[in-house]
């Protein structure tokens, strides 16, 4: 299970397993390919709205389509970095282990965030959710999405995910009212 702990200097520290860090490597992989699908269609003028880049103007195809040339490539662009930064900083860590890789255990990573790193994977983690509650049909809190054993990994990273986020919000709340 991720750790997430504040540390005494005030920055957060995030320990993935060595399974959680593969598949949030998989998970930005996949989100990184679904940005560049994005630039395609924006330059093909074909964008249409997503969780990802939602509409600013549902009753105005018009004012939606402008809002949508002005503000796609520049928000592909921050979330784009966003993915690359978060990779970074995990795959720059040093791998640990709490006992022997002799044993067949895997090596942990620990990234160390500044409150303002933190609120960059937080916006990931926002977008990498959202991308699954869109393969999902994930409309609402409570929802289930699509039914079906072949669903099962894709929820319970959404699952994982939601828990995230609300451990970094915390670890961020004990830094807002002291340590």
């Amino acid at each position: 299970m991720t750790r997430i702990r504040r540390n005494r200097d005030g920055r957060i520290a995030v320990t993935l397993s060595a399974d959680e860090f593969i598949a949030l490597t998989r998970m930005e992989a996949d989100l990184l390919g679904t940005l560049a699908d994005r630039l395609r269609s924006i330059a093909d003028g074909a964008v249409v709205p997503s969780p990802l880049f939602p509409d600013a103007y549902r009753d105005d195809d018009h004012a939606s389509a402008e809002f949508h040339s002005l503000t796609d490539v520049d928000l592909v662009t921050a979330k784009s970095d966003g993915a690359r930064g978060v990779m970074d900083a995990f795959t720059d860590a040093e791998p640990t282990t709490s006992g022997s890789l002799l044993r067949g255990e895997r090596a942990a990573r620990t990234a160390t965030f500044d409150d303002q790193g933190v609120h960059a994977l937080l916006r990931n983690v926002t977008d990498l959710r959202l991308l699954l509650a869109d393969r999902l049909a994930i409309e609402h809190d409570g929802d289930e999405g699509l039914a079906g054993r072949e669903h099962d990994l894709e929820r319970a990273l959404y699952w994982w995910l939601g828990e995230t986020q609300e451990r970094l919000v915390a670890a961020l709340s004990i830094g807002a009212f002291g340590r």
